[in-house]
């Protein structure tokens, strides 16, 4: 789900009820336990929703996790199906990451790991869409939360709120994710 400019002034001004009100049930639903828990107590809920504040809502929302040992021709995949408009498939072809958009073929090189194939990605879609990090899952050891928007939604967004788009968000490109891979 794209984000809108409402949901980002909820972001930045701290409302998480704001969101209660308009995605209850996606957030019921992404919350609820999965049916595939064991009988150990263990499970993947992120918990109490009413807990939750509105930087931890927008993040379940609005991004896309992507996890340090990935498929990341899946996560390509996922990435685009989710944001872009356009036809994206990403798979190996004799060996070699491959991405084809629309009539158009590119080769990733996936020697260096995943983030630089992100990366990679990154610059394919520019200068139409950025792709970038939620900062609050750099805290993270094996997951980051990603969202790609048009490039000008992203400078409409530094525009009228510059700071509280830097403090939250990073571009792809200035993250040192050496010490994560």
């Amino acid at each position: 789900m794209t984000p809108t400019h409402n949901d980002f002034k909820i972001l930045f001004e701290g409302k998480p009820d704001e969101y209660f009100d308009l995605y209850r049930d996606e957030i019921d639903e992404i919350l609820a336990p999965d049916e595939d828990d064991d009988d150990t107590g263990e499970s993947d809920d992120l918990g109490d929703a009413d807990s939750l504040d509105a930087e931890e809502l927008f993040e379940i929302l609005f991004t896309i996790p992507i996890f340090v040992d990935d498929d990341y021709c899946e996560m390509i995949n996922v990435l685009a199906d989710e944001y872009l408009p356009y036809d994206i498939d990403a798979d190996y072809e004799d060996d070699k990451l491959i991405v084809h958009i629309d009539e158009n073929r590119h080769v990733i090189d996936d020697s260096e790991g995943g983030y630089s194939i992100v990366r990679q990605f990154n610059e394919i879609i520019k200068p139409d869409f950025e792709i970038r990090v939620f900062k609050l899952s750099l805290d993270d050891y094996d997951i980051h939360s990603l969202i790609i928007l048009k490039s000008e939604v992203w400078k409409e967004l530094e525009t009228k709120y510059g700071a509280k788009v830097a403090a939250y968000f990073a571009k792809i490109d200035k993250i040192d994710f050496n010490d994560k891979e």
